[in-house]
């Protein structure tokens, strides 16, 4: 049996270290060697990578704006200029690197609507500050005279316009107002009785909603108003169709590069305006050796670009219904896809018929989810037919749940002069 001093290693060898008071014994008159420095260790070297990547576009882009987090993802997103379809996708808007298509059935072109104030959010968002563009649109075929009928900011009904001008008015100092001081104290002891018993509670909770983080995020359109000033070359950019998808292709990319110089956390905006459609697009352009290249071309710029870049286009499906082959194909290179689906007749009848005395509450169509950007992808059923309906309003596009309106049979029902009905009413 053989014994080891304490610390000696079994099979040879120095000793290891056990910290700054325990060194290695050397012997005498042997000189350590002073070689290079350790190398760091792995787990090191990897930390100045994932450093740099915190800092990545993404959590630049969030300083926009006109960008905010999803309410499911946390994804940076876009408004799509309309509130309502801002939350029937679930995200509060449009997430950033990702495509929206609306298909639209029948002869009318409700889409358009939309299309424009998604255009106009972003002209708007460049108005927020002095010399600070905060996003850009493109066009995709067609001519600046596409932007002369862009929706206006809505300015509230003909009352509150009235009531904003008088307080206006009132705000500046002249002598009528002077003369009407007393009016004026009896105004201001109202309003404190008013704050006293939460009267005026809601006006304090709007006000409340409409400021905070995001309140530039979205705003409100009035599609009977025309925006002023109109939107300069600043705020827009057109790009014609070319014979081949690499040119069409190679046209966006500069757009897209030239605007991110100036600012690396700016928005852009794609707007493809009746997708194939036979006014704008030659009959060459609908083979699908030209539309699935484009498509496929289009996903892969935005996923280039995925930290800017949001896309939304429409196609009329008169012409290329959804049993399709090219429909279909498109609706899966899309991220999202909504339908819009106009009344008959008969409903539209019906349906006036019902609202005869309440006008405003008139529907034109439904609003069917066909695929919702990022849920979808992931696997989750989010078709919704027949749960939504659209009505385009005098100053407004409205999506609202959706519900078979009921005829008011009262006049039948009526009783004669005398108290007595005319009908059975045994069981």
């Amino acid at each position: 049996m053989s014994f080891r001093k304490r610390g000696e290693v079994l099979g040879g060898g120095p000793a290891p270290q056990r910290g700054p008071q325990a060194p290695t014994p050397l012997r005498q008159g042997v000189v350590p060697s002073r070689g290079p420095p350790a190398p760091p260790t792995s787990s090191m070297s990897r930390r100045g990578p994932i450093a740099k990547q915190a800092s990545t576009p993404e959590a630049s882009i969030l300083d926009n704006v006109a960008v905010r987090p999803s309410l499911i993802t946390s994804q940076p997103t876009v408004s799509t200029g309309s509130a309502d379809l801002d939350k029937i996708l679930l995200h509060q808007g449009l997430p950033l690197g990702h495509s929206l298509l609306v298909e639209e059935s029948g002869t009318t072109d409700f889409a358009s609507v939309l299309l424009r104030a998604f255009a106009s959010q972003g002209v708007v968002h460049n108005r927020i500050a002095p010399n600070q563009l905060n996003s850009h649109v493109i066009v995709l075929g067609l001519s600046p005279l596409w932007s002369n009928d862009l929706p206006g900011l809505y300015k509230g009904s003909s009352k509150e316009q009235k009531k904003a001008k008088i307080a206006e008015n009132e705000s500046k100092v002249s002598v009528s107002n002077i003369a009407h001081g007393s009016n004026i104290s009896r105004n201001e002891s109202k309003m404190k009785i008013a704050w006293r018993y939460g009267l005026n509670k809601k006006d304090d909770d709007k006000e409340s909603e409409a400021g905070g983080a995001y309140e530039y995020y979205n705003n409100q359109f009035d599609i009977t108003q025309k925006l002023q000033p109109g939107p300069n070359p600043q705020d827009i950019s057109y790009v014609t169709l070319s014979n081949t998808v690499g040119s069409i292709i190679n046209q966006l990319t500069s757009v897209i590069k030239s605007q991110l110089k100036s600012n690396p956390s700016k928005v852009i905006r794609l707007v493809i305006p009746g997708f194939l459609n036979p006014s704008i697009y030659p009959p060459s352009y609908t083979a699908s050796t030209f539309v699935f290249p484009l498509a496929h071309s289009l996903r892969s710029l935005l996923r280039q670009f995925e930290n800017n870049l949001v896309l939304i286009s429409s196609l009329p499906l008169d012409l290329y219904p959804r049993d399709s082959s090219l429909t279909a194909i498109l609706e899966m290179l899309f991220d999202s896809v909504i339908h819009l689906q106009p009344f008959n007749q008969e409903m539209s009848q019906l349906i006036e018929k019902a609202y005869k005395s309440e006008p405003s509450k008139i529907q034109q169509g439904l609003v069917n989810i066909i695929k919702l950007p990022v849920l979808s992808e992931r696997g989750l059923m989010m078709i919704h037919d027949g749960e939504f309906a659209f009505k385009n309003g005098r100053k407004k596009f409205e999506i609202e749940e959706w519900g078979i309106p009921v005829e008011d049979d009262s006049k039948d029902n009526e009783t004669p002069e005398g108290g007595k009905t005319v009908k059975n009413i045994d069981f």
